[in-house]
Order: structure tokens, then C-alpha cells, then sequence
């Protein structure tokens, strides 16, 4: 108890709570393991389980009508998932997937509930994330439909190094181990197309990818080939 008690301080969503509040949240929740490329829920299922990074990476993804998987969101040490279905009963929006291995809080919905009806400060802080996400998923939208392959592309890089970079000598490390496919589901473009502008982006040395993650040896170059725009 000791330990998840330690770890729900450190949650955003609970800053604010006595150390009293905080330990009837402890008897609710459960923490769980998670390896790398574990299924944690399916798009579709019934909505029974909020969850809380402890550590790791997680991805949310949808297929679409023709088939396609889309990664709608990454998300990292600190996020509450799912963002929504709280207030509506409605089933997983996405299938959620650990990219690297992980370690979950996990909290019954109905549980979760109470404890929003119970706890005004809580449901006031859900409801300021789910302000936050539709923020971030609009944000997303325009980097998706905005520009060719390459905008698109060098945005994304840029937006993960803004959120998930961590400076090294060499340059800014993205410790995420992405495939060019994941890549390429999270711009819902083809596989070829993403390859062309990252082999390019590599020859041109402004980044190198493997299994590990993403490292861009300089942001503010990378962000210059963005203009002028090529038509």
C-alpha cells in the first residue's frame, strides 16, 4: 500500500488531496505490470477500468472503416486514460497498447465514479484533462491535414520532441521505440510515403532512428526545412 501511495502523490489528477483522501484511493486501486506490446484494452469493450501511468509508454489506436490502424494519441508517465466515457457509459473509444514495458495504476470505473461524486476537487481536475485533450487532439487534427508529407512528418518529429525529448550531447532523444509503421498510423499515411521523407531527413543528417527511439541532432534544423514551403 505503501508503494501505491507513493505513486498516486506524484499523479497530477490527485495533487491537492490529503494524505486521508489519498489512502481511501489506495484501497480502490490496484497496480498492474504490463510487458512491452501488451493488450491493456480492445476498442469496443465495455468501459471498466481508469488507468494511470506510473511508467512506460502507451499508444491509443482506432481502426478505421477501411481497416487502417490510426494512433490517435502517446501517452507517458503522469496521463489518466481513457479520456472520455465517464459521463456517458460508452465503451473503450480506442485499443490502448504498451510500446514499452509498464507499470499501471488501475482503478474500477465505478469506483472512479463515486470517488468524482464523492470528491468535487477530482471530478473538476477530470474535467480540466478532458478540456486539455480536446486541446491537443484539435492540435493534432491540423498537423495531420495541414501541408504535404514532409510538413507533416517534420511537425510530428517536432511535437514529439517537445513532449518527449530529453537533451543529450549528441542531440534530443526521443525514447520512444516507434516503428515506421506506428509512424506512419499516427499521420494516417502510407508506409511508403513516411519512409521516403525519414530516409531523407537521415541523409541529410538531421536524425537517426532505431529500436531505442528517435534522435534529432538538431530541432532548430529540422525546423527550418519546414520554409520555405515547397509547392
Amino acid at each position: 500500500m505503501d508503494r501505491k501511495f507513493e505513486i498516486l502523490k506524484r499523479v497530477p489528477l490527485f495533487s491537492g488531496l490529503t494524505d486521508d483522501e489519498l489512502e481511501k484511493i489506495t484501497r480502490i486501486t490496484v497496480l498492474r505490470h504490463y510487458r512491452k506490446n501488451s493488450t491493456i484494452f480492445v476498442e469496443g469493450q465495455t468501459l471498466s477500468t481508469v488507468y494511470f501511468i506510473q511508467s512506460g509508454i502507451v499508444k491509443v489506436t482506432k481502426v478505421q472503416n477501411n481497416g487502417n490502424e490510426q494512433v490517435i494519441c502517446l501517452l507517458q508517465k503522469g496521463d489518466m486514460f481513457p479520456h472520455v466515457g465517464f459521463f456517458c457509459d460508452s465503451p473503450y473509444p480506442g485499443t490502448a497498447v504498451t510500446v514499452t514495458d509498464s507499470i499501471l495504476l488501475a482503478i474500477p470505473t465505478d469506483d472512479f465514479d463515486r470517488l468524482m461524486d464523492s470528491n468535487p476537487l477530482i471530478a473538476k481536475s477530470v474535467m480540466k484533462m478532458m478540456d486539455q485533450r480536446l486541446l491537443y487532439m484539435q492540435r493534432r487534427l491540423q498537423d495531420v491535414i495541414s501541408g504535404d508529407v514532409h510538413q507533416k512528418v517534420v511537425i510530428t518529429l517536432l511535437r514529439l520532441v517537445e513532449e518527449y525529448g530529453i537533451q543529450r550531447e549528441d542531440g534530443v532523444f526521443v525514447s520512444i521505440p516507434l516503428t515506421h509503421q506506428d509512424f506512419a498510423n499516427m499521420l494516417g499515411m502510407s508506409r511508403e510515403s513516411v519512409n521516403r521523407v525519414l530516409n531523407q531527413l537521415k541523409k541529410d543528417h538531421l536524425l537517426d532512428i532505431n529500436r531505442k527511439g528517435i534522435l534529432i541532432y538538431n530541432p532548430d534544423a529540422l525546423q527550418r526545412t519546414l520554409s520555405p514551403v515547397k509547392e
